[in-house]
């Protein structure tokens, strides 16, 4: 699953977890009233007093995004623990089975297909031990009431890991729609805008006082205009189609993005900036050394190369006019090279 694609599934789960946990939240509120005011539960009533705090707690920071993956989790295990203790310790005539049933849904869509279905099968091995002992053994009735919870429990992750299954599917389409440059296959603005925003978020760059950094390498391929007017613009298509076959060759493929016409931007991670001047000027001698075939033609293309460090706090839409400006002003002395862009001083 790429990148963007977990991103998508992330926000889906961590929206479902929020007002799951508000919901269940509340119904275990619930009970805990009826539990130490009628029924006279207390031991049980505690405990679904705490669960019930642990649950708002995880609606408090979903609401706020810093919902961690670990919080579905422990929200999966402790509503199962619950669902099974009503169910061990709970009149059979109460219906308490019947929060089992839900559980499968929970699991799969708070985990995902695999840690769903591993929740899935470890909680069946309590519930069916409770039924076999607390059942009548009178017409076999145990192991009819094993059969129907097995078939009926297990039905319910099946139907729920089929839309898991289709939803990614549709998410991946959508990822690619949203994502991904059409002509050329390479990540669009709208992807670099989620990098930039993700950067943010993150804790403060350990690498800020250090020459290790994140580097963007901004490339413009020269005089494109002159590739379009000649040849044509399928033939032009064709070469921004090789360059980032090219690109993404000797960069992750997830790091090269197409952010205008004729440029593009690769991110390394925690590059030097010599290590980032002598990758892009690899970059830069393969492509002229290249030839780009396209309907007979066989084209020579330079490209011109800036090299920025990013912090954090420098905004998407600020970086790219910096970027431009950079980039261009440095095609007035010369093109075919590699060079250095203050983009930080320029946006701060």
């Amino acid at each position: 699953m790429s990148p963007v694609t977990n991103s998508i599934f992330n926000a889906t789960r961590n929206t479902l977890h929020k007002w799951l946990s508000l919901s269940t939240g509340i119904i275990v509120l619930f009970f805990c009233l009826l539990n130490n005011c009628v029924l006279e539960q207390r031991t049980l009533g505690t405990i679904q007093i705490a669960l019930a705090a642990l649950y708002f707690y995880f609606f408090w920071v979903s609401y706020h995004n810093k919902s961690k993956a670990w919080h579905r989790h422990v929200f999966i295990i402790t509503l199962c623990c619950t669902a099974i203790l009503a169910f061990a310790f709970s009149d059979l005539r109460a219906g308490a089975i019947y929060w089992l049933i839900v559980l499968p849904a929970i699991f799969c869509l708070l985990g995902g297909a695999t840690a769903g279905l591993c929740y899935t099968i470890l909680a069946s091995f309590p519930a069916i031990f409770i039924i076999f002992y607390r059942s009548e053994t009178d017409n076999f009735i145990q192991y009819r009431s094993i059969l129907n919870f097995v078939l009926s429990y297990f039905m319910v992750y099946g139907v729920c890991y089929l839309y898991e299954l289709q939803q990614t599917k549709n998410n991946q389409l959508l990822a690619k729609m949203a994502f991904e440059d059409p002509l050329t296959g390479a990540k669009n603005r709208h992807a670099l805008k989620l990098f930039f925003d993700h950067f943010n978020r993150q804790a403060q760059n350990i690498y800020i006082d250090t020459e290790w950094a994140t580097r963007l390498l901004i490339v413009d391929i020269d005089f494109f205009k002159t590739v379009n007017d000649k040849c044509g613009h399928e033939v032009g298509d064709q070469v921004l189609i090789e360059l980032t076959e090219l690109l993404q060759f000797y960069a992750d493929k997830d790091s090269v993005y197409r952010i205008g016409g004729e440029e593009f931007l690769i991110i390394l991670n925690d590059a030097s900036a010599i290590q980032a001047y002598d990758f892009a000027e690899n970059i830069r001698i393969r492509v002229e050394n290249s030839v780009f075939r396209a309907n007979h033609h066989q084209i020579r293309i330079t490209v011109s190369i800036g090299i920025a460090k990013l912090n954090q706090g420098h905004s998407f839409h600020k970086f790219l006019k910096a970027a431009d400006k950079n980039l261009y002003s440095a095609k007035h002395k010369g093109r075919n090279l590699v060079h250095h862009s203050d983009l930080e001083d320029e946006i701060n």
